[in-house]
């Protein structure tokens, strides 16, 4: 019985000098990850959540797109969406991991090996855009693009593991060629 109290106790103290070894740096990496793929899955799942198209279009008695509109109810429902699970998830207490090698001062070992749990305490803002534009796509052609920005920062207000970081996310939401006629003639100045 007190070889395995000496064992535990000679693990904890092993394990509490290596978190001494995380640099802030270390910490805000492993918050930025944290972060990103949190963004990442939030903007996925409420994509694959949104029944309504996201654009509407309008036909000429041809079938020709004669006019493209973004569908604003979808768009703020979406935004509404993302930003709920983003402020579920990133404030509170998290998790983020560090690999065990980085714990070392080994430098061959630096980013591998198993994840070590390392507790966050986040306090987290977020801001969700769109974008939109029209380009050329070609002769005739238009381009309507719709984008949308998921801007997060987080702090973690831990004395041991502090972190300040901030990432954004860009996804297009919907891209659309208008196709016009094709001019006969062209005119060129002289």
């Amino acid at each position: 019985m007190a070889a395995v109290l000496l064992v535990l106790c000679s693990g904890e103290a092993v394990a509490e000098m290596g978190l001494f070894s995380i640099s802030q740096k270390l910490t805000e990496t492993a918050a930025r990850s944290y972060l990103l793929s949190h963004m990442s899955q939030a903007v996925n799942e409420e994509l694959q959540a949104e029944k309504n198209a996201l654009v509407d279009l309008n036909r000429t008695g041809n079938g020709e797109i004669s006019a493209v509109s973004a569908n604003t109810a979808a768009l703020n429902a979406l935004k509404a969406g993302v930003l709920s699970r983003l402020e579920k998830s990133l404030n509170g207490t998290v998790t983020a991991w560090i690999p065990v090698g980085s714990l070392t001062e080994i430098g061959i070992f630096n980013g591998r090996g198993p994840g070590v749990p390392v507790k966050l305490k986040l306090e987290s803002s977020v801001d969700v855009s769109f974008q939109t534009e029209f380009c050329s796509a070609g002769v005739n052609q238009s381009c309507h693009r719709i984008t949308m920005t998921v801007t997060a920062s987080a702090y973690s207000q831990s004395q041991r593991f502090e972190a300040l970081v901030e990432e954004h996310t860009e996804t297009v939401l919907a891209e659309t060629v208008v196709i016009g006629e094709v001019p006969d003639v062209a005119l060129t100045e002289s």
